[in-house]
């Protein structure tokens, strides 16, 4: 799944996202597993909010998204910044082809929830496993199964503004682990409505524990993705470190 016309908006309903915040732990994460520089490959990038933030610390800086109107925002902010050494690809994250090795991988935002499936989020961890360097790190996010069944769910959320309206409708599927988003944005500029739909899958714990552990992929440390504390049984979104797993001798 890619966000489409939606894209153009998702820096403007997404003000409240405190991306300050996040990129200060990831860096702590980070260098808690080892990583202070090097190459920094952020899966799912979007409009580049972090890629950015990693450029200006000195990374080397590899931006991956697969939907065309998040690139076209990316690419508009690229230039706009002259940040033209960051890398810009469009891939599948599922089916990441990396020209080397990478030191630290990123996927926040609940960019996991979006696969489709415990199938394509395995195939996720195998290739970042694959293409990360063995002492490298790989930090990500998820939203939680507490958050889709009890504050997600089946609500509707109304963005009102000057420039546009977003109409956010959430229908739960629990039985499937998943709920579908119904987005509808009416543009008082250009005069337009727009809609699309996708799903977010979620997992139990334990589920996404044992395929890090198929991919090689140990947890170093796991809290929340919200207050950065330890989780408990209302946390909303895991953020996880995590390290291959070293092989003895």
């Amino acid at each position: 799944m890619s966000y489409k016309e939606f894209s153009y908006f998702y820096d403007y309903f997404n003000y409240n996202a405190d991306y300050d915040a996040l990129f200060e732990k990831i860096l702590e994460l980070a260098k808690e597993g080892g990583v202070k520089n090097g190459i920094v490959c952020d899966l799912g990038c979007g409009t580049g909010e972090l890629a950015f933030r990693f450029n200006d610390a000195g990374f080397d800086v590899i931006a991956v998204d697969y939907s065309d109107e998040m690139l076209d925002v990316l690419f508009d902010k690229r230039d706009e910044l002259e940040a033209y050494e960051i890398q810009i690809l469009k891939q599948d994250i599922t089916q990441l082809d990396m020209f080397g090795t990478v030191d630290l991988f990123t996927c926040t935002f609940d960019t996991v929830n979006h696969l489709e499936g415990a199938g394509a989020v395995q195939q996720l961890f195998d290739k970042v496993s694959l293409f990360m360097e063995p002492k490298g790190v790989f930090i990500f996010d998820m939203n939680t199964r507490y958050k889709h069944e009890n504050i997600l769910k089946n609500e509707v959320f109304d963005f009102i503004d000057e420039e546009a309206d977003c109409h956010w409708q959430n229908t739960l599927f629990a039985d499937d682990y998943k709920t579908k988003i119904s987005i509808t944005i009416n543009d008082k500029h250009a005069g337009k409505e727009y809609s699309e739909e996708f799903f977010e899958y979620y997992y139990d714990l334990e589920t996404v524990l044992e395929m890090l552990n198929k991919s090689g992929l140990k947890v170093e440390k796991l809290i929340d993705g919200e207050t950065f504390a330890e989780i408990n049984e209302e946390t909303q979104r895991y953020l996880f470190m995590v390290k291959k797993e070293q092989e003895n001798g």
